[in-house]
Parts: C-alpha cells; sequence; structure tokens
C-alpha cells in the first residue's frame, strides 16, 4: 500500500461536503424544499462514493485498490462528518424556531447528533466503496 495523499483527500472531501451543504440548504426552501430533499437523499449514498471516486482521481498517478480504499474512506468519511455537523446545527435551529428555543433547540441537537453519527459512519463506508471502483475506472480508461 502506497501512502495515501491528504491533499486528495481534502479536495475530494470538501467538494462532497460543499455539495451536499448546497442540497442541504436548497431542501430548507419552501417551494422547492420536498423535491431537493428527494435528490438530497439520493445524493446521501451517491455522495460519499463520488468522494471516494474523486480521492482517485485527485491523488496523483496509479492507485492500487487498497490505497485507493482507505483515501476514498477518509474522503468520504471527511465529507459525511462535515455534512453532520452541519446537519447537527441546522436540524438544531429549525427545530428550536418550530418548537420554542428552548426545548426544541434540545430536541433538534439530540436528533441531529443521531443524524450526524450515521452520516459520518455512511461516509466511510460508501467512500471506501468508491475509493474501490476508481482502480476499475483507472484500468478501463487505460485499456481503451
Amino acid at each position: 500500500m502506497n501512502r495515501i495523499d491528504m491533499q486528495s483527500v481534502l479536495k475530494a472531501g470538501g467538494a462532497a461536503a460543499g455539495l451536499a451543504i448546497v442540497l442541504s440548504v436548497l431542501s430548507l426552501i419552501p417551494v422547492i424544499g420536498p423535491v431537493i430533499g428527494i435528490c438530497f437523499l439520493c445524493g446521501g449514498i451517491l455522495i460519499p462514493i463520488g468522494a471516494g471516486m474523486l480521492y482517485g482521481y485527485f491523488a496523483p498517478g496509479l492507485e492500487d485498490t487498497g490505497t485507493a480504499a482507505l483515501g476514498g474512506a477518509l474522503a468520504g468519511g471527511a465529507g459525511g462528518i462535515l455534512l453532520a455537523i452541519f446537519s447537527a446545527i441546522s436540524g438544531s435551529v429549525v427545530t428550536g424556531l418550530q418548537e420554542g428555543v428552548g426545548s426544541g433547540l434540545m430536541a433538534g441537537l439530540g436528533s441531529g447528533i443521531f443524524v450526524s453519527i450515521c452520516f459520518g459512519i455512511m461516509g466511510f463506508v460508501l467512500g471506501a466503496i468508491g475509493g474501490v471502483l476508481w482502480p476499475l475506472v483507472q484500468q478501463r480508461q487505460k485499456g481503451l
């Protein structure tokens, strides 16, 4: 296994988190929120896989499967954790505004922490899957 390129991890994780945060903010808009919310649910699976593949794309040279999987897991995890932090904050604020500041913030923070843990774990697992897929794409591109 080669060394993990941390710059590529940060680029891929940041791009994934940025896309997820934009979709999350757009889903709060009342008129287009439901449509964006459905896209966000589908993106919740595809964004970390894309982050894992982006790690392989940004990493210099040919990646072996183990390195790409580990780098993809880190990129997907970074994106998942950044999204989780944003989701916990926005969920607690929205719940606090709906139910009253005191009890609503605590309820939103409690559910936000649970969702954050799920997003983080899913980000690592799906990012590793994307990282494993990248060497296959790379080999196919060289074969053509």
